[in-house]
């Protein structure tokens, strides 16, 4: 028999019974739907993470205070504060050209933030002059400072989107002045200090990371927080270093933790006082997280493809009895077991197969339908549906039809066709 007389004969038997074909194709649709939409939610999760992390820049390699030990354990005690403004120095000239920028930060706290009549609350961090180039963040209007401003402690600001539009609306921010007011006790009861600083800049905006707004933020030169805002002079929270290129950040983490390990003279590698992780680490360990997500999903999702395959096998079980006589006539005629074998299995893999198409279509549907109902209560949810997700979807509906219908279809072709032809 040859595979298109199959395939035709096949096709005319799933048409003569259309409902019950559709009730059969209606289980794996559900499946194939629910794998579907399940692994989208999975691969939406892991791409809005990616992109949340990647947001903070790229080829990231950063550099923190370790915590101290306490009789013994690790990180019971305070952090440390042996990270300081000259490792970060000491790092930009040991490595020179093998990376592409380092700026350190040292957070401030939070601020009251005036500018005429309006008033404000945020955060201020000191950084050094290569934060723009470290963090893929421009200046939208005006300018970042220098090293100048550096050298010389200045009173000057770059501010986030949020903080300009809230503080000077539609106005140009840029060469006004804000005072920053912090209050705190003394020994004569409460009083505060109030700063003024000069704005330079107002950054772009860059969205919120993990439910923080980046953009309601103000960034002063990392000596005028040390000296000025903090106290904490020379000492710095976070050295972060931006590798030449994705291929070099294990060489260049490894280059990082080797030149700070001769700056801070220590031998032992497991003794140092601070530690060194890279974007890709972090990465790969979410990736990892996500992915045992995505997996428990498609799990979920299979259960359904899984009761769909059942009701494929009893389905054809029952086709095989039904047509125990047809299967008779064809053997007497000269059909061979292989022929039998090869119709009923085209029969159950066509289900499958139509079946697993339609679903994916409505997986596809239905995962479109949740995003834009998500979008229009201002929530952000991306659901992804990807090319790998669709054909892993397809070649598990066929092959649960190849599966679920094996056994039918050997059982047919095993009847002999003397018993066949008396079956009533």
């Amino acid at each position: 028999m040859k595979l298109y007389d199959a395939f035709r004969s096949a096709l005319q038997s799933l048409v003569t019974n259309k409902l019950r074909s559709a009730l059969t194709m209606l289980g794996v649709i559900i499946g194939v739907a629910s794998v579907i939409a399940m692994v989208a939610v999975g691969n939406g999760a892991s791409q809005q993470v990616q992109d949340r992390i990647l947001a903070l820049g790229s080829n990231l390699i950063t550099v923190q205070a370790a915590q101290l030990s306490d009789q013994g354990l690790r990180g019971a005690g305070a952090q440390s504060q042996t990270l300081t403004l000259a490792d970060m120095r000491t790092l930009q000239d040991q490595l020179g050209t093998s990376i592409a920028a380092i700026e350190a930060e040292q957070g401030a706290g939070r601020w009251q933030v005036t500018a005429g009549a309006t008033n404000w609350n945020t955060s201020v961090t000191g950084v050094s002059e290569q934060y723009p180039a470290v963090r893929d963040w421009n200046v939208q209007l005006g300018e970042f400072f220098t090293q100048a401003d550096l050298n010389v402690n200045a009173s000057v600001a770059v501010i986030g989107a949020t903080t300009a539009l809230n503080l000077f609306g539609d106005a140009d921010p840029v060469g006004q002045t804000i005072k920053l007011r912090q209050a705190f006790a003394g020994r004569g009861g409460s009083s505060a200090r109030i700063l003024n600083f000069k704005i330079v800049g107002v950054l772009e905006a860059k969205g919120s990371t993990f439910g923080f707004s980046r953009d309601d933020q103000i960034l002063v030169p990392i000596t005028t927080a040390q000296r000025v805002l903090t106290g904490r002079r020379d000492v710095v929270n976070t050295v972060v270093v931006k590798a030449l290129d994705n291929t070099v950040m294990t060489r260049t983490t490894d280059d990082v933790f080797n030149t700070l390990l001769v700056a801070h003279k220590i031998e032992d590698p497991a003794a140092a006082d601070f530690t060194v992780t890279n974007q890709n680490d972090t990465l790969a360990a979410l990736d990892q997280i996500t992915g045992l997500f995505t997996l428990l999903l498609g799990a979920i999702g299979g259960i359904s493809l899984l009761v769909g395959g059942i009701g494929i096998m009893n389905i054809m079980l029952v086709t095989v009895n039904e047509r125990t006589r047809e299967i008779g006539i064809r053997k007497a005629v000269g059909a061979r077991r292989g022929d039998i074998l090869q119709q009923f299995l085209i029969e159950s893999i066509a289900l499958t197969g139509v079946g697993g198409v339609l679903g994916i279509l409505l997986g596809w549907g239905i995962s479109q339908a949740v995003q834009r109902i998500a979008q229009a209560q201002g929530l952000t949810l991306l659901l992804l549906v990807t090319t790998g997700t669709v054909l892993i979807a397809v070649g598990v509906s066929v092959g649960i039809g190849l599966l679920f219908g094996l056994y039918p279809a050997m059982r047919a072709a095993r009847l002999h066709p003397i018993q066949a032809l008396r079956y009533e």
